[in-house]
């Protein structure tokens, strides 16, 4: 893969197992549709419903089980747990990840708007790189495969509803769709009833396509039950990785500063 990426080893803290398979979404790509201007009457009339129904992005922190699963060079099934905190104030996440068997935490992750901060619990090296993939590598394997952290980050933070106002977003108000070009790709927002229904990305740049869409209920939009990613190689056409989180026991606080601190 391409572009910026952290390498998250993921040791003998992950272990394959047998478990359901992640339900496999479809991507439904750019339309041939026109899009229209953000300056359009009708592009300002859907950016208006779509606000006007938001919900308010509050902080929260939350436990969460992670399912990856894989195809090449066989299909597997990987498995982990983990924490996450999201600040209001400072659009920070941190993420705990730990083995599903022990809970000992093995990694820490700590992300903004522009950055991300890995480090790995026995090690007093901390990693800093733009915001992009994260790179997990199978122990079992070897094989290593990219996951969009961006994609993931908007669902937690919100950080959509910044993105589909810049003025360079493009619509297509007849399916309620809205498309971004950022230097790492382009980014398609899906709305449903106004909220957020799936999140498209395609990136020459980073080598892959990927999906991410939400399950969530009808009283807590914020944080969604379930976020579903997909990773294409653009290359090959082929799946990469299919991405199941999971959040639990979801308490809305602000969590304290030195929550983001490793």
């Amino acid at each position: 893969m391409k572009g910026n990426t952290i390498l998250l080893s993921v040791l003998f803290c992950i272990f394959s197992c047998q478990s359901a398979d992640v339900e496999d979404p479809n991507f439904i790509g750019r339309d041939k549709e026109k899009y229209i201007s953000a300056k359009e009457k009708d592009s300002k009339t859907l950016l208006k419903e779509i606000l006007e129904k938001q919900t308010d992005f509050s902080g929260f922190k939350s436990d969460f089980s992670m399912q990856i699963q894989t195809f090449v060079p066989k299909k597997d099934n990987l498995h982990l747990d983990g924490k996450v905190f999201f600040s209001k104030d400072t659009k920070q996440i941190k993420i705990q990840l730990m083995d599903s068997f022990f809970g000992m935490i093995f990694t820490e992750l700590i992300a903004d708007p522009n950055q991300i901060q890995i480090k790995p619990t026995n090690t007093k090296e901390v990693q800093t790189l733009p915001m992009g993939d994260i790179l997990i590598q199978d122990p079992n394997t070897g094989k290593k495969f990219a996951v969009p952290f961006p994609v993931i980050y908007e669902y937690l933070t919100g950080s959509y509803i910044t993105e589909i106002q810049n003025p360079k977003a493009k619509f297509n108000t007849k399916d309620a769709r809205i498309i971004l070009s950022k230097p790492d790709g382009e980014y398609e927002y899906f709305f449903k009833d106004g909220n957020l229904d799936r999140l498209e990305l395609s990136s020459a740049k980073r080598g892959l396509k990927a999906i991410a869409i939400v399950k969530t209920k009808p009283e807590q939009i914020h944080p969604p039950k379930e976020i579903t990613t997909k990773v294409i190689s653009l290359d090959t056409e082929k799946e990469n990785v299919l991405i199941l989180i999971k959040l639990k026991k979801s308490q809305m606080t602000e969590p304290q500063a030195n929550t983001f601190r490793f």
